[in-house]
């Protein structure tokens, strides 16, 4: 399995971090499992406890939004994803699998989702223009604001797998 990724483009304005956010809805989950030191279930109150910020972006029609959740690295750092330092030889071919309730799945290198390797950060995201997401892109949704076309900002996200890719 071969990809090419290119990275182009720059956001408006740069993350603005809040201490904690809104909860969608009680019944909000996110899996976190595969090549992970610690595999969990996040509920809603444990994504809404984490930092959250801000990030201005076009969506696909051309419209601009804030969106505001929580950074993705900070989500898998909860289960354990290596990161910083950990991210090396072998460990470079692990990608992260992002599962929408409907089934549709995009991938991560672990280095694209990383501070030290890229100064983009992916967002999963639970508010747009200070509103939950709409039903059909919530409760969450990943938002890549460096991306010209944002075909992997999986809505309605459900897990995160990581996996190695052989």
């Amino acid at each position: 399995m071969a990809a090419a990724l290119v990275l182009t483009g720059a956001s408006l304005t740069g993350p603005v971090i809040y201490a904690q956010s809104a909860t969608p809805t009680a019944a909000a989950q996110l899996r976190i499992e595969g090549l992970v030191a610690t595999p969990r279930t996040l509920s809603a109150a444990e994504i809404a406890a984490l930092p959250h910020r801000e990030q201005t972006t076009t969506d696909k029609d051309g419209k601009m939004h804030a969106y505001r959740g929580v950074a993705l690295r900070d989500v898998l750092h909860l289960a354990g994803v290596p990161e910083g330092k950990g991210i090396h030889g072998a460990v470079l071919a692990e990608v992260v699998l992002a599962s929408a309730a409907d089934g549709y799945q995009a991938v991560f290198a672990l280095p694209e989702i990383d501070a030290d390797f890229s100064p983009q950060t992916i967002l999963l995201a639970d508010l747009r223009d200070g509103q939950p997401l709409p039903a059909h892109d919530g409760p969450y949704q990943l938002i890549v604001p460096l991306e010209k076309k944002p075909a992997r900002w999986v809505r309605q996200l459900t897990g995160l797998r990581v996996v190695k890719v052989q």
